[in-house]
This record gives C-alpha cells, sequence and structure tokens, in this order.
C-alpha cells in the first residue's frame, strides 16, 4: 500500500515517477529548507518499497488532493457524503455524489488514468485496438497522451493519430467502459517492483536542479556533498553534459575552447553530432579549425571508449570554469534576450 511510503520518502517517489520536465515543475514549488533531504531521499528509494502499485496508488492520492475542494472543505466524496447525510438525508446524499462523479467522469472519462505514468499506460494499451487507443489517447492530458504515443512504433502512432482527426467519441458508458478495463489491465500487469534505473534517477534530479534557481542549486548539491560526495559529483556531470554544448552563446563557447588544447578537441569531435561541431568549429580561429580538421583525419579511427575519455577531459574543463565562475551557463526555462 502506498501508505507505507510517509514523508520525505513519498514526496521523493512521487518525483521520481514523473518525466523530467514535470518533476522540475514540482521541485519549483518545494521549499528550500526540504530541497535537500528530497533530493537525497531521490537517490536511494529503493525498488522493494516504491513498488509500481504503490506509485499508482499514490498518484491516485495526490489527484484526489490537487482536483478536490479547497482544504476547508471535504477532500473525498466520502467525507463530502457524511456531510450531506446529515443535512439532507441518505438517500440525497447518495443522489447528490453521484451526480457529481457522473459529471467528473462526463468531463474527464479517464482521469484516473492521468495519475498513471506514461509507460504503464502505454504497456496496458497494448492489448487494446488502434481506436481503443485513439480514443483513450483523445481524451488524456495533451502531454501525457505525447509521452504514450513516444514508447509506441512509430507506424502504429501515425495510425492512431489519423484515427484521431476523425475521431466520433461514443456514449459516456462505452467510454467508462474501456476507462475501466484499462485500469483493470494496468492493476493485472503492474504487481511487480519497478525496475530501478539509477543513472536515470540521478539525471531527473540533474533536471530538476536545472530548472532552480542558483541558490537552491547550491544548497541541494553542498547538502548531498556532505552525505554522498560521489553522488553529488554524478549530478553535477549531469546537469552540464557534452550534448548542451550545441547552445553554447559564441563568447562562452570561445572561453571553453581557449581551454582545450587541439588533439583533445579533433579526437572528442570523432562521430559528433553536427549540431554540436557546427558549434565547435565556428568558434574556432581559422588556423585552429584547420589544425583540428587535420589531427582528426589523421587520427583515423579510434575507439569509441577513446573519443568518450577525450569528450570527457572537455567537459572536466567546462565543469571547472562553472565552478570558478567563469562561465555561467543558462538555466532550463531562462529566457535569453538580445
Amino acid at each position: 500500500m502506498a501508505e507505507e511510503i510517509t514523508g520525505i520518502d513519498k514526496v521523493a517517489t512521487f518525483l521520481l515517477s514523473l518525466n523530467q520536465e514535470a518533476a522540475a515543475a514540482v521541485l519549483k514549488h518545494i521549499g528550500p529548507d526540504i530541497l535537500t533531504e528530497v533530493a537525497e531521499a531521490m537517490t536511494r528509494i529503493d525498488s522493494s518499497v516504491a513498488t509500481q502499485n504503490k506509485i499508482v496508488e499514490l498518484k491516485r492520492e495526490f489527484a484526489v488532493e490537487s482536483t478536490g475542494p479547497s482544504p476547508v472543505k471535504p477532500k473525498t466524496d466520502e467525507e463530502l457524503g457524511t456531510l450531506l447525510n446529515q443535512s439532507v438525508g441518505p438517500q440525497e446524499s447518495r443522489d447528490i455524489v453521484q451526480r457529481l462523479r457522473d459529471r467528473k467522469l462526463q468531463e474527464r472519462p479517464f482521469l484516473e488514468l492521468e495519475s498513471v505514468p506514461a509507460e504503464v499506460v502505454a504497456s496496458a494499451l497494448q492489448s487494446e485496438s488502434p481506436a481503443v487507443c485513439s480514443l483513450v489517447l483523445a481524451h488524456l492530458d495533451p502531454s501525457l497522451s505525447a509521452a504514450i504515443l513516444s514508447t509506441i512504433d512509430p507506424d502504429v502512432a501515425l495510425g492512431i493519430v489519423k484515427r484521431m482527426t476523425n475521431l466520433v467519441p461514443p456514449g459516456l458508458d462505452m467510454l467508462r467502459s474501456i476507462a475501466e478495463r484499462v485500469m483493470e489491465s494496468i492493476s493485472t500487469t503492474s504487481d511487480g517492483p519497478g525496475a530501478v534505473n539509477p543513472e536515470k534517477r540521478l539525471q531527473t534530479i540533474a533536471s530538476m536542479l536545472n530548472f532552480t534557481n542558483p541558490e537552491v542549486e547550491q544548497t541541494v548539491l553542498e547538502g548531498l556533498t556532505e552525505d554522498n560526495e560521489e553522488t553529488a559529483q554524478e549530478i553535477r556531470e549531469y546537469m552540464f553534459a557534452w550534448d548542451d554544448l550545441a547552445s553554447i552563446d559564441k563568447r562562452s563557447m570561445q572561453k571553453i575552447l581557449g581551454s582545450v588544447d587541439t588533439r583533445t578537441l579533433s579526437i572528442s569531435l570523432k562521430a559528433c553530432q553536427p549540431d554540436i561541431e557546427e558549434n565547435i568549429m565556428a568558434n574556432l580561429s581559422a588556423r585552429v579549425r584547420d589544425m583540428v580538421a587535420e589531427e582528426r583525419e589523421l587520427a583515423g579511427a579510434m575507439p569509441l571508449t577513446e573519443v568518450l575519455a577525450a569528450r570527457g577531459q572537455v567537459m572536466t574543463t567546462v565543469r571547472g570554469m562553472i565552478e570558478s565562475g567563469e562561465f555561467s551557463p543558462a538555466r532550463s526555462g531562462e529566457e535569453l534576450v538580445s
């Protein structure tokens, strides 16, 4: 049961079950006094505690609280029923509560599914026809539908989207029946504990910290360093990665490249993504650009491990400049102006 996960662990489990952008958005509303505890908990949540069923139940609990009335009013249908029972009697109370439930279902027939991770919903939909899949996705929040589509074979996804463009919704009873069937499928296929991916977990924490202000980031990382310096360093590395070199501004890129020798740079650019290579080469002088191109060609084919090692040296230089204040990367969600 979800109640076995309590306090900070419950918050950490919930955040880890979200995608990175959603988790970062939630993190913005967590007080800085407990951010370190939450981040630390996210590094140690065990799969035997955070099973898929518990995560689903936890999200349902949060969904009820977030979509319910204000804190000064009853938060559940049961509490509302109790209050109405005392004022208008049991029969009318049941009728009112039922009408409210019907109204909610009519507006959002797949509300329960919105509290379930995208990959779990996608797994449950595998046994459904494209017609049913299109119907479900058309009624879900667009961000959740997009996340589900990204896990589906592209050709199948295309067929589903085409059906959505010409969808004629069935009656409410049919929608309810489909929603119940999908939820039943989820409950029967998610009994085991979810696989824990430590790397993805740290990437999620890094992504969330990228959305926070510098003061919060520093407080969290310092707190994590006290508990586990190695883990804190891994998070720092994920916060600014090789792929981010594609979006560095001209002045900062030139400052970085001035601290990297041409041999390391030429190796690091082997099999490099075009946007990263373009941003790097565009910020080298014509002479150095020719030197890098020549050294890369002369080096010939190389093991990927050596290429990754060279990129690691470049990133070590970048992170050293970040820590010293010589370079400050733009933060996620920060608007750039000129």
